[in-house]
């Protein structure tokens, strides 16, 4: 029988092991991977962390993803409130030498070595009971943000001699369908904290952000917006890529001058091989300038926004791939109008994305939702929103 460690070794093993009992069930997917959006807001929403304490939070909130095995892909961290981007993988086997690796990023060398220790006086089948009590807490997002704001709580309370809750009540979460107008809507969402705010004019210059970071060269923060680019250029919507399929397919037909030519078993590789080629940044360069043109907002005005409503209105004619590579080119026109107003949705809903990824959300989760519910999303307000819709969870529920 295996003998509990707290038993053995000093101190807790985990801060506060036992789960704290949730209002309600917390909307996540049950299968799969998936993105979500995370807020939380200090006590009182008293504007308490400054230069070092935003600074203390990002060393943490890295430390326990990569525990965890969650992707941090962009963050942005206030005087008041952060906001976390993240990419939750699927589960995946962990071998104990793995277990120990994971360990070290956030226990003390003392303790991993005490832990070790303890775990060559079992046997085997009960090493692995001790291996489980610690994956089971790897890629599970409930669990990476109650280590975290504990763990937080415990730095912050020790740093200023006090004590007592830093956060104010439960954590906001909004998943996020992975397609990239979703993703890079919520991540600009993200980023332009600061510059909503009135903090900063150019969003590069919030050091407390996951773009303004990785612009310094920070390495975690450039993976996760190297991740977000990926997606987003490799991304064809299927109404553009049926058009590229028959550009190639005609291609085919002058090129072999053979009636019936143009297979779309060959045509099926090359949209693929594209794709490819797409979603491929050449450096971070490349990954910055995709990215600034999500974020930039910078000289607009009123008659601005009136200039470009007209612009956009004369492009109603474009086909489906120059619409796709304007947007790309130019996507700061759209994106800086709908974030100049604050969405409450990116914060305050269950889930973003279109009505299909919504409807599995609700059928997943239907005990949340009133049973005369019959449809899971609601459009969001404005034109430039491409199909994207936003679930809430009844507050009868919450």
């Amino acid at each position: 029988m295996i003998i509990p460690l707290s038993s053995k070794i000093p101190g807790p093993m985990w801060p506060c092991v036992e789960k704290i009992a949730q209002k309600r069930e917390r909307v996540l997917p049950k299968e799969g991977g998936y993105f979500v959006h995370v807020t939380s807001r200090v006590r009182g929403q008293a504007f308490l962390l400054e230069a070092k304490e935003k600074e203390a939070f990002r060393e943490l909130a890295f430390r326990w993803a990569e525990f965890s095995g969650i992707t941090v892909v962009t963050y942005c961290v206030m005087s008041n409130h952060v906001h976390l981007l993240l990419w939750v993988p699927e589960r995946e086997a962990v071998d104990h030498d793995e277990v120990v690796q994971r360990l070290k990023l956030v226990w003390s060398k003392d303790k991993v070595k005490q832990w070790c220790a303890f775990y060559d006086l079992h046997k085997e089948e009960d090493q692995k009971k001790l291996d489980a009590q610690v994956t089971e807490r790897m890629v599970d997002l409930p669990e990476f943000m109650r280590v975290l704001k504990h763990g937080y709580t415990l730095w912050y309370n020790r740093a200023h001699d006090c004590s007592g809750a830093f956060w104010d009540a439960r954590y906001r979460s909004v998943v996020v369908e992975g397609n990239p107008l979703a993703l890079m809507s919520v991540a600009a969402y993200v980023d332009l904290n600061p510059t909503r705010a009135g903090i900063v004019e150019d969003p590069m210059a919030y050091r407390w952000s996951g773009y303004a970071a990785a612009c310094g060269g920070g390495k975690a923060e450039r993976k996760g917006l190297e991740m977000l680019v990926r997606l987003s250029r490799g991304y064809l919507p299927h109404k553009a890529e049926r058009v590229r399929g028959g550009q190639l397919k005609e291609e085919q037909k002058k090129e072999e001058k053979t009636p019936g030519s143009g297979d779309w078993r060959a045509i099926g590789p090359q949209l693929e091989a594209e794709r490819r080629e797409r979603a491929e940044p050449k450096s971070w360069g490349d990954v910055q300038s995709v990215y600034r043109i999500w974020l930039y907002s910078k000289g607009e005005t009123k008659a601005d926004v009136d200039l470009l409503r007209k612009k956009l209105r004369e492009r109603k004619g474009f086909d489906a791939l120059e619409v796709m590579a304007e947007f790309e080119r130019m996507g700061e026109v759209p994106m800086a109008r709908m974030l100049r107003q604050r969405v409450k949705t990116f914060t305050r809903g269950a889930a973003i994305g279109g009505e299909a990824f919504l409807g599995r959300m609700m059928a997943e989760h239907r005990g949340s939702f009133g049973k005369d519910r019959k449809s899971a999303g609601r459009k969001l307000p404005g034109k430039d929103w491409l199909g994207l819709e936003a679930m809430r969870v009844p507050k009868a529920s919450e």
